[in-house]
């Protein structure tokens, strides 16, 4: 099916959106990033700071998918198009842009996107996740791009090295497949179409660059499927353990569907319906990909740590108050960026060790008020006239005798 301004070109335009919403989404997380690491340096409070340890990493992870969805417009053929911004490109300048898409596409901003999420969980599960801070942020960029690396210079040796040796004289479609001792389909990274009464350079998949990204895709999913492993025995909420569910479910099968449809394309050609739908389904596993990451690792932990930004506010307070009585305890709660550290079951239970410090002092105060009655309902001192202390070690008021264990009686407070 030739290229026609129906289906293909809605495809285009439905790209097109998604691009936009998906900027648009980026800029919105690192606001939130930004706006919380304001935040907590404002309020001054130290457990979140650690936990906002990795805040340059999260912003990478949003940068690196705003690129890929902003780099998805080179291979629209919609651009190409008359009066579309690519349309008054040379052939070759359009064919550049192909080799550009699949280089950092496939060669970069893909792998660095899942490698950084994989990083951010990794550290997580670490005892002591986030210190030092400074030296973390440098040490997960320099992991990031060392293990980025070999499949970077894979993919530019089969779109950019050899094909510069093997079109000196000029690009010739028959010299495809180094001068037809392969397939075509193995190296050509886009075909030639007639649009609009002109010759234009569309994109396609070379083989050998999905073969490349799906080996590193076979070795990532075997060691983040061994993480979520260890995600999931140290997780007990049920809450988090439905993100951690996601999360895997985002990074371990959106990605292999993703090779199996730039794989299967590679059976239609560029400019036809099927190739296109393929194309676009292939857009989408990786769409899903960043927003489901997105939302599990950077926007969820930090609507939670704002959450919890009350719950220290009244523990400094009560802590300044109990030292000031002498007797005080500091708290102590650790944050981990997915939520492994069971941090909602921890962030509870010391709300509710804050309330049930204000309950005791409410309680001693009214059994006191009970228990001390010098005066009977008649006026006259009762002979049972005596303090009952909780403890048998509490010592005794001036004046009054403490009463034996065989004695003691319990009076309830109300």
């Amino acid at each position: 099916m030739p290229l026609t301004a129906s289906a293909v070109d809605v495809l285009g335009i439905a790209t097109l959106v998604l691009v936009i919403l998906l900027v648009l989404v980026g800029l919105g997380c690192v606001w939130y990033v930004l706006h919380f690491r304001a935040r907590i340096h404002k309020e001054g409070i130290p457990a979140l700071q650690d936990f906002n340890a990795l805040w340059i990493v999260r912003i990478i992870l949003i940068v690196l998918a705003v690129l890929w969805s902003m780099g998805e417009l080179l291979r629209l053929p919609l651009l190409r198009r008359q009066h579309w911004l690519m349309h008054s490109f040379s052939f070759r300048w359009q064919a550049n842009m192909c080799r550009l898409y699949i280089l950092s596409s496939l060669g970069f901003l893909e792998p660095c996107f899942f490698l950084t999420a994989l990083f951010l969980v990794r550290g997580s599960l670490r005892k002591a996740p986030f210190t030092p801070r400074k030296a973390w942020n440098g040490k997960v960029v320099a992991l990031i791009l060392s293990c980025c690396l070999p499949v970077f210079l894979l993919q530019l040796f089969f779109v950019v090295i050899s094909p510069s040796f093997e079109f000196k004289g000029g690009y010739s479609a028959q010299k495809e497949g180094y001068n037809g001792r392969l397939p075509s389909y193995f190296t050509m990274a886009f075909v030639s179409v007639m649009m609009d009464n002109r010759t234009v350079a569309v994109c396609q998949y070379p083989l050998f660059s999905i073969l490349v990204l799906a080996a590193f895709g076979v070795i990532y999913s075997a060691y983040f499927l061994l993480l979520g492993w260890r995600m999931v025995g140290v997780v007990i909420n049920r809450c988090l353990q439905r993100r951690v569910y996601g999360l895997l479910a985002a990074l371990l099968f959106f990605l292999p569907v993703h090779l199996l449809f730039l794989g299967m394309s590679l059976f239609s050609k560029p400019t036809h319906l099927v190739f296109e739908l393929l194309v676009f389904l292939g857009f989408l596993t990786v769409m899903l990909s960043t927003t489901v990451g997105e939302g599990i690792l950077i926007v969820r932990p930090i609507a939670d740590a704002l959450a919890a930004c009350g719950v220290f506010a009244s523990s400094q307070n009560l802590g300044r108050d109990m030292e000031a009585m002498g007797g005080g305890r500091s708290l102590s709660i650790s944050l981990s960026a997915i939520g492994s550290d069971d941090d909602e079951d921890v962030l509870v239970h010391r709300h509710g060790q804050l309330n049930q410090t204000e309950l005791d002092t409410d309680i001693e105060f009214v059994t006191a008020m009970n228990t001390y009655n010098p005066v009977d309902p008649v006026g006259n001192f009762a002979d049972q006239n005596r303090i009952s202390f909780p403890s048998p070690e509490s010592p005794a008021l001036p004046g009054k005798p403490l009463l034996s264990d065989a004695k003691k009686s319990f009076i309830p407070f109300l």
